[in-house]
């Protein structure tokens, strides 16, 4: 009986883990707080910012993020989607608008196993 509780109770935190992965991306985002935003990294992770893609460490990801919202200060991040995950795949996709001081981009962000695996901010054409 103990077994069985256990199993539920890991069930569920996993699951609930998830979207609290989300909401602190979200709120990273919105304070333009690279760090707490990078905690939530996997090791590697794919990331875009604007014209440049690849697949970086988490270190290198965050000196690469940091450079960017050194070069666009954030001043808020609005979630327009943030999708519930599966129980097949565990998987989160978020999008947003992240408004700096030099013009709106769009961001999203695919979350895998309660880290976030892909990255993207990319220029906003609207």
């Amino acid at each position: 009986m103990k077994y069985l509780i256990g199993i539920i109770i890991a069930t569920f935190s996993f699951f609930f883990s998830v979207d609290d992965t989300a909401e602190d991306a979200i709120a990273a985002l919105k304070q333009g707080k690279v760090t707490d935003l990078v905690k939530l990294f996997d090791e590697k992770v794919s990331i875009k910012l604007v014209n440049q893609e690849d697949v970086l460490s988490k270190s290198q990801a965050e000196a690469n993020i940091k450079a960017f919202f050194e070069k666009h200060p954030v001043k808020d991040f609005k979630s327009s989607h943030a999708s519930g995950q599966t129980k097949s795949t565990a998987m989160q996709y978020i999008t947003g608008t992240l408004e700096t001081a030099n013009g709106k981009f769009r961001v999203s962000i695919l979350i895998r196993r309660n880290l976030i695996s892909q990255f993207r901010i990319e220029n906003d054409n609207e």
